[in-house]
């Protein structure tokens, strides 16, 4: 999403100037990415902390990832295991510790609080008429639930969760509205949601606040689509002011397009 010559623009105003507005969930809409850490390292303590903490490391780096790309990775990268993610020894070893990792989840999701004003911009858009979604790596079900703790569930069109990766997902919103692909913006705090709307053609707002990395790590990771301009938002305020930024080439600070996101009057 590119931002106006004119100069920023409230967020509330710039999403719903959009055909589909889809919100990643930890970190954009709910305060719980260091709970899913502290989950990860739990479940995978019984292989000791010089492996998992490590892992934790790239947990945090890939954050956004399906559950089972992450474990995957764990297993193949850590523990030796082939690099297909479909031999005999994956699979259960999949079972027991995502299983593991989805109960303490379960446990432990209900306490994450909403980010700050996600409580006013999904009503908001909604009642905009501006059709939502979420795209997340958490299964559907577990968002779902944690959704509708939050009484926002009913806001959203569909809740598409980790049994496919997120670019997949957002292809899928993208051909459900028949629209150009830059007609669908992906809220995002990660490396990872940058890559998934670059891959899918969507537009992409980095919101700060709760990611793991600050926005110049995040614009300015390898692999990513170097020149394009992205938005970024200072939070869910719905009148905060939505600036821009420039994706890197590589690692390092991206370039500031306009000034730092501020709360309009």
């Amino acid at each position: 999403m590119r931002v106006p010559e004119t100069g920023p623009v409230p967020l509330e105003d710039a999403l719903a100037d959009h055909t589909a507005v889809v919100f990643d969930l930890d970190g954009v809409l709910v305060d719980s990415n260091e709970l899913k850490v502290d989950c990860v390292r739990d479940a995978l303590a019984v292989f000791g902390p010089e492996l998992v903490d490590p892992f934790v490391d790239e947990f945090r780096r890939t954050f956004g990832r399906t559950r089972r790309e992450h474990f995957l990775a764990f297993h193949r990268d850590y523990l030796g295991g082939r690099n297909t993610g479909r031999d005999e020894d994956f699979e259960p070893f999949y079972a027991r510790y995502a299983g593991d990792y989805a109960a303490l989840l379960g446990e432990r999701y209900a306490k994450a609080p909403l980010c700050a004003h996600a409580d006013r911009l999904v009503p908001a858009l909604a009642a905009r008429g501006v059709p939502l979604y979420v795209a997340t790596g958490t299964l559907t079900p577990e968002a779902e639930r944690l959704l509708g703790w939050h009484g926002l569930l009913d806001a959203f069109r569909g809740v598409l969760g980790g049994e496919e990766p997120k670019a997949r997902r957002l292809s899928g919103v993208v051909a459900g509205t028949g629209a150009a692909p830059h007609r669908t913006v992906l809220l995002g705090d990660s490396r990872q949601d940058l890559l998934a709307a670059g891959a899918a053609g969507t537009a992409f707002v980095l919101v700060t606040g709760y990611g793991f990395f600050p926005p110049g790590e995040i614009l300015g990771g390898p692999g990513g689509p170097a020149g394009k301009e992205v938005a970024v938002a200072a939070g869910l305020d719905p009148r905060g002011l939505v600036t821009g930024a420039v994706v890197a080439q590589g690692p390092g600070q991206a370039g500031p397009v306009n000034a730092e996101p501020r709360s309009a009057p």
